[in-house]
């Protein structure tokens, strides 16, 4: 018996739960016009159901966190089709089963060890695996981030250099996809052994992003790997007057750079003291007005532990290195977080000595609690790259002036983060362990942001990103294209819809954008979408078409 609830204009939690976490969202006017809030997988096929029967467009949420309006916002072709959220993030647990003998309801041949609903969330989800079997995934640690969305988009983390990414380790999915009628949905599971298009299917759901097939309502995996024991952290900081030029900055972004350009290699090296997959650093660059300069360190030997006896040595050498390149001892934070800027104190710092004497030795479970936070809920914009080659002249005079340019008040939240990349990511065989990721090449992941609180502020700080990317990427044409082999294009969970236009103002197609999230990816997954949802059912903005741009 169905139990879903739902939501309209009539209910006093409606203008809540039509927004998510960027407050940006929805448009005004472009809102949705009901909510379905979901307890379980039939309720989800019921509420999916009853909303297409009602011909209402739905969008899908886990937990919120689309960086663009996909979910909360109608779309403008639409016209006055309602807009209907099929909320999951109630859909909530985990099963375990180190037999194997776990199966889908729609699949009772397929044996797996786990089962997550794609309901939960970061934190909940971490907590239970490793209270259940003692393992992780290889996913990201803002504890409020949907596994929905997440992993469907790749799930990528901080200890993805030693793991992988999550796709990487997923084998089934319980999933809602169009029926025969196109006016409908029925679930199926889906698997590397499923044949035809619904092996296909499975490939997409395997990183080509949420809300373009159907709705996935459980993962399903075979083995994850062991949680890591304990792990080292270390936060460090530089005031921007460090860096006299910006040929110094230059000088301290390529040294970031060839770090793990000489040794990213050795990720899973046999000798202890080159082995440096459990190496994750989060390079923040700040703007000005925002704050320092920081270096964010996880580092857990591949056994998961850090013993000594040399182990420790690619995290100390990674340490000397980016100080040597600064040339001035950095500060030592005590507070530190995966995402968002960082506004240390002053009493919360002090001067560096060495890498393993300042840094806290913490049990992995709490290391990643500590570095969980989400930040607030408030307006926000985002762009990214993947990169594979050095910094050039044209991006260090960039983040030079566009971050160390005048102080202003209204980019007090603004950064450039810069993340390893690599390792693990980089070996999967795409032959036997396909997947929809084809940034198997690069060395550092980027992410651009800027938040701000107020509406009206809303035009100058997307302008201001918007001059900030297109500068950095203008030898490129103004977005990290990989034809010159120095970017692999963009992260599809970091989506952007500057991306998919020739120019700020929207009004033309870039025909080459599919290729910037999905590279020789893209056109199997437009197969893929004309197979399993040819009347474009599920779409939003930058969903995967049904012909390829340009076309």
């Amino acid at each position: 018996m169905s139990s879903y609830n739902l939501i309209d204009k009539t209910d006093t939690r409606f203008e809540t739960l039509k927004k998510g976490f960027n407050l940006r969202w929805p448009d005004q006017g472009y809102g949705a016009d009901y909510i379905y809030v979901c307890n379980n997988s039939e309720d989800v096929l019921s509420a999916a159901n009853a909303a297409l029967a009602r011909n209402q467009r739905i969008t899908v949420r886990s937990g919120g966190h689309c960086y663009e309006g996909f979910v909360s916002n109608k779309l403008a072709a639409d016209g006055t089709t309602p807009l209907a959220i099929i909320d999951l993030s109630l859909l909530v647990g985990m099963d375990f089963s180190e037999h194997a003998d776990i199966s889908s309801p729609w699949d009772i041949s397929a044996k797996y060890k786990f089962r997550a609903a794609s309901g939960n969330q970061n934190w909940d989800g971490t907590v239970n695996l490793y209270k259940l079997a003692n393992r992780c995934i290889p996913g990201g640690s803002c504890y409020s981030v949907g596994a929905g969305g997440h992993i469907s988009g790749g799930g990528y983390g901080l200890l993805s250099r030693l793991h992988g990414l999550t796709v990487d380790w997923l084998s089934g999915v319980d999933i809602l996809v169009p029926a025969a009628d196109g006016k409908s949905l029925l679930a199926k599971h889906v698997s590397l052994k499923s044949t035809g298009s619904d092996r296909d299917l499975f490939i997409a759901c395997r990183g080509a992003g949420g809300g373009n097939f159907g709705i996935i309502l459980n993962y399903y995996f075979a083995e994850l790997p062991a949680a890591p024991e304990q792990v080292y952290l270390l936060s460090l900081a530089w005031p921007w007057s460090t860096f006299k030029d910006k040929a110094h900055l230059g000088q301290f972004l390529n040294s970031y750079w060839q770090w793990f350009n000489t040794h990213d290699s050795e990720w899973n090296s046999q000798d202890i003291t080159k082995a440096n997959g459990g190496l994750f650093s989060l390079l923040k660059l700040q703007h000005r007005s925002t704050g320092d300069i920081h270096l964010l360190i996880q580092y857990t030997g591949n056994n998961g532990r850090v013993d000594g006896s040399g182990q420790e040595k690619p995290f100390t050498d990674f340490v000397d290195t980016m100080t040597m390149a600064a040339g001035v001892v950095p500060d030592v934070v005590e507070t530190g977080m995966t995402y968002g800027v960082v506004n240390a104190q002053a009493e919360s710092k002090r001067k560096f000595k060495d890498a393993v004497s300042d840094a806290r030795l913490i049990d992995w479970l709490y290391a990643t609690q500590t570095l969980n936070g989400s930040g607030d809920n408030q307006r926000g914009k985002y762009k990214s790259d993947q990169q594979i080659g050095n910094f050039g002249p044209t991006e260090i005079t960039t983040l030079w002036e566009g971050l160390n340019g005048a102080d202003d008040p209204l980019l007090n939240q603004a950064l450039v983060q810069i993340d390893s990349y690599g390792g693990c990511i980089n070996i999967n065989d795409e032959t036997t362990n396909p997947t929809s990721v084809y940034q198997r090449s690069s060395l550092l992941k980027t992410q651009f942001q800027v938040y701000w609180t107020d509406k009206a502020n809303d035009q100058y700080c997307i302008n201001w990103m918007q001059k900030l990317y297109s500068a950095c990427f203008a030898d490129q044409g103004g977005k990290p294209y990989g034809d010159d082999g120095r970017y692999q294009g963009c992260y599809i969970n970091y989506p952007d819809t500057d991306m998919k236009y020739t120019a700020a103002d929207h009004a033309k197609v870039d025909p080459k954008w599919l290729t910037l999230y999905y590279g020789d990816k893209a056109e199997s997954l437009v197969k893929t979408k004309q197979a399993v949802d040819p009347d474009n059912l599920f779409r939003h903005e930058m969903s995967i078409p049904l012909a390829l741009p340009g076309k």
